[in-house]
């Protein structure tokens, strides 16, 4: 009788001591369950960055990559309930501060892929204005007729293109579904003419002359692209 009373009491203090080596099952639950939110978190954020042209936040991320490595070379199997209940608030922590980056980078991202679909209607289109309207001209604005949008004027303020000179360095801004377009010719008293132009799209025009002509008999003008010498 008495060593199976002794027998119980060795089988409930090893019990007992077994239980103090290690965590409950339900606290170890908890804590993979923790540090697999936290690693999902920095996944996500740091993909989200790669993302991106702002690099702002590189070295809050750095800072945060640290800590999250000394989570991982925890090994909660070893770690009772209580020391498990003192770090999961630090891994809450975190997690938290990767889901406030990943916010702020969301909304970067956001931001910029806007601004890339809206560079992506568009083309730039290197070329050159030759004066051959028989006026000294003070101003040249291309409008895109189909979206009825008007760009800045190719001269700047006083600068005057007079009759036979050439104005380099033109960076027309097109819409790529874009179909039809005018340069609207303002000359030095300040009158206004249309200018049909030729089709700016699909076309080879880095380096060619827009050339400006202008027929007083009729009043019309007209922008024809002359090719590139060796095309």
């Amino acid at each position: 009788m008495k060593n199976r009373f002794f027998l119980i009491i060795l089988t409930v203090l090893l019990a007992a001591a077994l239980s103090g080596c290690g965590p409950s099952d339900e606290k170890l639950m908890e804590a993979e369950t923790a540090k697999g939110l936290l690693l999902e978190a920095k996944e996500t954020a740091e993909n989200t960055y790669l993302d991106i042209s702002d690099t702002s936040k590189r070295a809050a991320l750095d800072e945060l990559a640290l800590k999250v490595s000394e989570i991982e070379a925890l090994d909660f199997t070893r770690m009772n309930d209580k020391k498990i209940d003192e770090v999961l608030p630090t891994i809450s922590e975190i997690t938290n501060s990767y889901q406030d980056i990943q916010s702020g980078l969301s909304d970067t991202l956001e931001a910029e892929t806007q601004i890339r679909q809206e560079a992506d209607k568009h083309a730039e289109i290197e070329a050159y204005f030759v004066n051959k309207t028989g006026m000294n001209i003070s101003g040249i604005v291309l409008h895109d007729i189909a979206k009825d949008i008007t760009s800045d004027s190719f001269l700047g303020n006083g600068v005057i293109l007079q009759s036979g000179y050439t104005l380099m360095g033109v960076a027309l801004d097109i819409y790529k579904d874009s179909s039809s377009w005018e340069l609207i010719v303002t000359d030095d008293a300040g009158t206004d003419y249309s200018f049909a132009c030729d089709d700016l799209k699909g076309k080879e025009l880095k380096g060619a002359a827009i050339v400006l002509t202008y027929d007083k008999e009729t009043g019309a003008g007209s922008a024809e692209i002359s090719a590139q010498s060796g095309q």
